[in-house]
């Protein structure tokens, strides 16, 4: 038998090595101008007077940031001289993200973001038009329900696919397609559009041939999932990273100046914090009333008495204290609202009644319909004199009149009282959340075994006892995820409160911590106190949740 070094002993020779792709060294090349285009715009930056008025700090980082290119294509063409993978996708990765800002740079230039409203004139003027798209969807649904293989299920798809391409045509007809196309030719009278359209040609053609470059670097299925999955990931990664992630950073910083309108924030390290969260408790005596003990800068928040001595509690900000407590209020009477009366009608719904996907539209609707909306609704509800709420207290609190029990019936203030008007928003927030409760409960009550309830109804149990033995300890996680939720956007509220009055400001006992950190930062451009309210209250949030979770692995433990 001859092995592996006799075959190649003699005449044989062993296998060259796979030439070296053309793309690799170009690719070299365009990180090369990558890198002195990266560091060009990274010192541009640093040498600016003035950078969008929003400090040093973030110049520095912006700066900072346009460097990242550089890195990344500094460490492509290192691993893509040295023939490693990593220096493949690192290539990939810049190609495509250069790609896809060259193009939002190029539309850009083209004047296509100033075109929509051009371009939704004209779909109204035209509506009508639309109806084609409604034609193609209908006959590729026939196409759909032709016989598999058949001759007119394929004539069919065909007719869909024209109808729509034509009512596309049509519909960028009547936009102006062609003055838009006219307008963008024109705008290569400058440098700037050529630029960018060669950038985006010379990222889109290397990222491609970088693509298919999986047989030279032995690229596994793995490895090929891996970068695909997190290609399907990058829009939701790029516009979380634009969207989300700066304007946070960009929050956490401003919380440590003194931002405002018309202004350059200064650097003030914790003194928005330190503001929010100084309180003072002196005891009264000695002085003329409560806010007389108090020191300078303080306010009284509270009153109250400790083994028979009159004591103050002040702070510097007093109305934020106050819109904690109301949120923590409004938490504590929306999770019982918004979770009791779900799991009952959950239990009631899971039942083989007649026309129960009817109610479970129903009563989900609330949760799907808009605030503003349904906020008007309740406006009017809770109009004392004309409001419904208000005529059916009337009616059931009538005989008791009648028979001399009370004087006359309770007439609620229900938007200007301040000791009601917290519930009135309580009750409008949980009359949206518990469609959205009884739809998860539904679900943990499916994904019970009957067959437990058929054992524990063998061994006498009645429904009281299968509902506490056999359903409630069941449906536990369940239940833990729809209080985290329900807490967590119970200490968000913000739609209701906003929405519910129309006068501003709104009362103090219906403000909240949300309405009050948007009241600090657009109405009286306090926008680093603003943002310094709001990492407080995430710090409340999270803290709160951790809490939860940890008690909720405690009880399974």
């Amino acid at each position: 038998m001859t092995t592996q070094m006799d075959a190649y002993s003699g005449s044989a020779s062993p296998p060259a090595p796979p030439s070296t792709p053309w793309a690799i060294y170009a690719n070299i090349v365009w990180n090369v101008l990558v890198i002195a285009g990266s560091v060009w715009l990274s010192v541009y930056i640093f040498r600016l007077q003035e950078f969008g008025r929003l400090g040093d700090p973030v110049q520095y980082f912006i700066g900072a940031v346009a460097l990242i290119p550089a890195v990344v294509a500094a460490y492509g063409s290192v691993m893509l001289w040295m023939r490693k993978p990593a220096g493949r996708y690192a290539s990939m990765g810049l190609n495509y993200v250069g790609l896809v800002l060259s193009i939002v740079t190029m539309l850009s230039l083209w004047g296509l973001w100033d075109s929509f409203e051009h371009i939704t004139d004209g779909i109204l003027r035209f509506g009508w038009v639309t109806l084609g798209f409604a034609a193609a969807y209908g006959i590729s649904w026939l196409a759909g329900r032709a016989p598999e293989g058949s001759s007119m299920g394929a004539t069919l798809q065909n007719v869909a696919l024209a109808v729509g391409g034509l009512t596309l045509v049509v519909i960028l007809w009547f936009s102006g397609i062609l003055d838009g196309i006219s307008h963008a030719l024109g705008t290569y009278t400058q440098l700037s559009t050529w630029l960018a359209t060669i950038a985006a040609v010379v990222f889109g053609v290397l990222a491609w041939q970088m693509l298919n470059l999986d047989y030279y670097f032995g690229e596994s299925p793995f490895e090929r999932e891996a970068w695909q999955g997190w290609l399907m990931l990058s829009p939701n990664i790029i516009g979380f990273t634009i969207f989300f992630a700066g304007p946070l950073l960009l929050s956490f910083y401003l919380s440590f100046t003194d931002s405002s309108v018309g202004q350059v924030p200064n650097v003030i390290a914790f003194q928005n914090y330190a503001e929010i969260l100084s309180l003072q408790i002196v005891p009264v005596a000695g002085a003329e009333n409560a806010q007389g003990a108090l020191g300078f800068e303080f306010d009284v928040l509270r009153e109250f008495s400790w083994f028979g001595t009159e004591y103050v509690l002040g702070a510097k900000d007093t109305l934020f204290w106050r819109s904690l407590g109301n949120t923590i209020a409004f938490c504590l009477m929306l999770v019982p609202l918004s979770t009791i009366p779900a799991i009952i009608l959950a239990l009631i719904l899971n039942s083989d009644l007649p026309g129960m996907p009817f109610f479970r539209a129903v009563y989900f609707l609330p949760s799907v319909a808009a605030v503003v909306g349904t906020a008007l609704i309740w406006r009017w509800l809770y109009d004392p004199t004309i409001g419904f709420i208000n005529y059916t207290i009337d009616n059931l609190t009538g005989w008791m009149v009648t028979a001399g029990l009370i004087e006359e019936t309770p007439n609620i203030f229900w938007l200007t009282d301040p000791g009601v008007v917290l519930i009135a928003i309580v009750l409008l927030a949980s009359w949206q959340l518990v469609g959205f409760n009884t739809v998860l409960f539904l679900a943990g009550l499916q994904g019970i075994p009957k067959t437990l309830y058929e054992a524990a109804q063998i061994d006498g149990a009645n429904a009281w006892r299968r509902f506490w033995n056999v359903t409630l300890p069941l449906l536990a996680p369940t239940t833990f995820f729809v209080v985290i939720t329900t807490v967590i956007q119970g200490l968000q509220v913000f739609n209701e409160p906003y929405t519910l009055f129309p006068s501003r400001p709104i009362p103090i006992n219906a403000t909240t911590s949300v309405y009050y950190l948007y009241q600090r930062g657009f109405f009286q451009f306090q926008f680093g106190y603003a943002s310094a309210v709001a990492w407080l209250l995430f710090l409340v949030i999270f803290v709160i949740t951790f809490i939860q979770f940890r008690v909720q692995n405690a009880d399974n433990d």
